[in-house]
């Protein structure tokens, strides 16, 4: 079985809550998405994809031109099955983790595909059924932040992820006091600031709201900063902006800088390495949140599959991704949302999704082997 043909579409992302503030961009309105068509020369199609969305080192265009010159240079004409092999020469090349997460997606979704068989199961079987879901919660007024996590609670939701960091520190104050206030006993609150305190601005606002229960995530931009604060307070440590390889999260373990981390999949490179970076932080005890940066359908099946072969007791949460945005790509209905949890609606092979070709709209990219 070889790769015969590549496709990428490029797909504008409208926001459901409005406007949503990312790492250098607050008050964005849309994300995009990169979608990653393989077709194997028997026939056999897997569907991948990278989310983008501002303030992020993966801008769309970017993600587009790249993948196709890694694609058209080093994958066509190979093995889609044989992860192993594909992911050994898309890491020839360092970091840049968002142009090779669709294409390495795509070719699981084949690897499944081609033996009848779920995501899950080539992973090594699933050890839940169903996987927990945290809500983020957008930079608003603290009032409105409040009634945020009202109409979520309602929905089921019982982890929420408050974004703070983009405005002065006497109003992340403000929104982390009057919102974590009035925490229910069977809910969990991330704090997360994206890196944009410095180490005295949040140990001034942590040590003001010490009395409250949360874990904060990287308040500072670098794990250094982080790790000097961590050793002033008093809050569970979590990692996330400045994580981007299975290296970083060896790092991070072997300098006890967090008790918790957030794999992005697109930020990894896709499941292969993201699967690693679990195992590793799994033996390490270390708390698991998964996450993206922003998609359809197709990334949150990734999604569930990663969960649902976690550690029970290493696993916090995962995103419902799809459910942020108003665009549906698959045809199936694949996934289930309920009472704060998400599951795949059957076992359906490889991700589980299926496509509809009309919905991606027109190419950005064709690559065909030989050609």
């Amino acid at each position: 079985m070889r790769i015969k043909k590549v496709t990428l579409y490029r797909l504008e992302i409208p926001m459901m809550c409005g406007k949503f503030s990312c790492s250098l961009e607050p008050g964005v309105e849309q994300a995009e998405v990169v979608i990653t068509r393989v077709e194997t020369e028997c026939g056999l199609v897997g569907y991948g994809e990278s989310g983008s969305v501002g303030g992020y080192p993966n801008y769309s265009p970017g993600i587009l031109a790249s993948s196709a010159e890694l694609i058209s240079r080093h994958l066509m004409g190979k093995d889609p099955r044989h992860v192993n092999a594909i992911q050994h020469s898309m890491s020839l090349i360092d970091g840049h983790g968002a142009i090779k997460s669709g294409f390495d997606m795509a070719c699981w979704d084949i690897l499944g595909k081609s033996v009848n068989k779920p995501l899950h199961e080539m992973l090594g079987g699933k050890l839940m059924d169903r996987v927990p879901l945290y809500r983020s919660i957008p930079t608003e007024a603290p009032e409105d932040m409040v009634q945020s996590v009202k109409d979520w609670r309602a929905e089921g939701y019982r982890m929420f992820q408050l974004r703070v960091g983009h405005g002065d520190i006497q109003a992340d104050l403000q929104r982390i006091a009057g919102v974590i206030s009035k925490r229910r006993n069977d809910e969990l609150y991330t704090v997360d600031v994206a890196g944009h305190w410095r180490v005295d601005e949040a140990l001034y606002i942590l040590n003001a709201v010490r009395d409250l229960d949360f874990t904060i995530e990287q308040p500072c931009w670098t794990v250094d900063d982080c790790m000097s604060l961590r050793q002033r307070i008093t809050f569970p440590m979590k990692l996330d902006n400045s994580l981007n390889s299975v290296h970083d999260v060896m790092r991070a373990y072997a300098n006890n800088a967090c008790d918790s981390i957030v794999i992005h999949l697109n930020k990894f490179g896709g499941i292969s390495p993201s699967r690693i970076a679990r195992d590793l932080a799994s033996a390490g005890g270390l708390g698991l949140t998964y996450s993206t940066q922003w998609g359809t359908e197709i990334t949150t099946a990734a999604l569930i599959h990663l969960g649902m072969t976690t550690q029970p007791d290493r696993l916090i949460s995962t995103i419902d991704s799809h459910n942020y945005s108003s665009l549906t790509v698959a045809t199936n209905a694949p996934i289930i949302v309920d009472n704060g949890e998400m599951w795949l609606n059957d076992d359906a092979p490889g991700l589980g999704v299926v496509v509809d070709d009309n919905a991606l709209g027109e190419p950005a990219h064709v690559i065909e082997h030989g050609a």
